[in-house]
C-alpha cells in the first residue's frame, strides 16, 4: 500500500484509511502520502473494530476506493457507508485458517467483492485456484506485487564478510513472520540433513517452538531475531541459498523471495497454487517442492548448495527478472491505468 500510494502521487491525489491500533483517531503523514488513522476499539482474528472506519471512508469522497484484501473492517465499512466512488479490490489472499468464522464472513466477503468493478490479484495461479475469485473472474486483471530493488543492491561489504564467518561459511537463509503457514517446523527437520548451517531469522508466535525444536535436536540453527533493513540485505547478500518453506494458500505471493532474488539469490520454495510459484520460476530462479516435505527440501537445498556456478546462474538471472518485471513503480502505474479503465 505505501508503495503504491508513494508512486501514484505522481498522477493523482491519494490518501490512505488505515486503522490506528489505538482508541484514538490519528490524521498523519507517512512518507509524503496523507493517512487517517481510524481509531479502534479491539481487534477479533486480526480484525479490527473500529466503529468511525465508515464515517471515514464516507467523507473522504474519492473517484477511486482500493480496498486491500481480505479486510473485514474495511468490507463492512464500504456496505455500511456506500461510497459514490468507483470500487477496486487489491486480492491478497483467501481466508485459510479461520474456516469457523467464514460461516459469518463468507457471505459478507462474497457480497462485497461482488460491489467492486475490478479485482486485481497478485497472480494468474492464485485467479485459477481461488474460490472467491472464480465468482469474479470476468472483472478481475492480474498485477503482480512490487519492491525496491535499489534498497537491496548495496550491502555493507565488511558486515557480509563477518555474518560468513559468525555462520561458518555458506549458509542457508530465512527471513520473515514466524507464522503457522511458514513452514518453519519443516525447515527445522530439514536442517538435520541439509549440508549447511540454517538462519531462521524475524520473530512471530511460531519462534519459540522452533528454537525449542532446533536445541532439543542439536541441530546448526541461528536465531537471530529481527533484522534491521541493512542487516536483512547484508543476511541475504551472504547467504548462499534462501529458503522458503511456506505450507498454507495464506502464502499468496512471496514478497521475500523477490528480496532474495534481488541480491541474486536462489530460493528454494513450496508448490502451493499461489503466486510462490510465479515469484519463484521453477528450474530458473530457484527450485520448487512439495509441501510439509522436509527431505525433499533438504535435497532441494543441497542441489544448489553442491553446485555454486548453478546458484550464481540462477541468482543472476532472479535479480534481473526483479529488475524488470517486479519494479514497484511499474506496478503501480499498471495499477492506476486499471483505475482509469474501470473508473471510464
Amino acid at each position: 500500500m505505501a508503495l503504491m500510494c508513494r508512486f501514484q502521487r505522481q498522477w493523482a491525489d491519494v490518501e490512505a484509511l488505515v486503522c490506528s491500533r489505538s482508541p484514538h483517531t490519528v490524521q498523519t503523514v507517512r512518507d509524503g502520502t496523507s493517512v487517517t488513522e481510524a481509531g479502534e476499539w479491539f481487534r477479533l482474528q486480526s480484525a479490527p473494530f473500529s466503529p468511525s472506519f465508515p464515517w471515514h471512508l464516507r467523507r473522504k469522497k474519492a473517484d477511486v476506493i482500493v480496498v486491500h484484501m481480505p479486510n473485514p473492517t474495511a468490507e463492512l465499512a464500504y456496505l455500511l457507508a456506500r461510497p459514490k466512488g468507483c470500487l477496486v479490490v487489491r486480492y491478497h489472499s483467501d481466508v485459510v485458517r479461520q474456516a469457523s468464522a467464514m460461516r459469518l464472513y463468507g457471505p459478507l466477503q462474497m457480497h462485497f467483492i461482488r460491489q467492486a468493478r475490478l479485482v486485481i490479484p497478485t497472480s494468474t495461479n492464485y485467479l485459477n485456484t481461488s474460490p472467491v475469485l472464480s465468482a469474479v473472474r470476468d472483472r478481475c486483471q492480474v498485477v503482480p506485487l512490487g519492491i525496491l530493488p535499489e534498497e537491496f543492491a548495496h550491502p555493507d561489504p565488511a558486515r557480509v564478510n563477518a555474518l560468513r564467518t559468525e555462520y561458518g561459511g555458506d549458509f542457508v537463509l530465512f527471513s520473515g513472520r514466524h507464522r503457522y503457514y511458514k513452514g518453519l517446523p519443516y525447515l527445522i527437520e530439514a536442517a538435520a540433513a541439509i549440508r549447511a548451517p540454517i538462519v531462521v531469522a524475524g520473530d512471530g508466535p511460531e519462534r519459540a517452538e522452533c528454537m525449542e525444536k532446533a536445541r532439543a535436536q542439536g541441530l546448526r540453527v541461528h536465531f537471530p531475531g529481527s533484522l534491521s533493513n541493512e542487516d536483512l540485505v547484508a543476511h541475504l547478500h551472504a547467504c548462499a541459498v534462501f529458503a522458503f518453506p511456506s505450507v498454507e494458500r495464506s502464502e499468496a505471493f512471496g514478497i521475500s523471495i523477490l528480496e532474495a532474488h534481488a541480491c541474486g539469490k536462489p530460493v528454494v520454495a513450496t508448490r502451493l497454487g499461489t503466486g510462490v510459484e510465479y515469484a519463484n520460476e521453477d528450474g530458473k530462479t530457484g527450485l520448487n517442492v512439495m509441501p510439509r516435505n522436509a527431505a525433499e527440501l533438504a535435497d532441494a537445498i543441497n542441489s544448489l548448495l553442491d553446485d555454486p556456478a548453478r546458484r550464481q546462474t540462477m541468482g543472476e538471472y532472479a535479480r534481473k527478472r526483479v529488475e524488470t518485471q517486479f519494479l514497484a513503480e511499474v506496478v503501480a502505474r499498471q495499477e492506476f491505468d486499471l483505475y482509469q479503465k474501470a473508473l471510464g
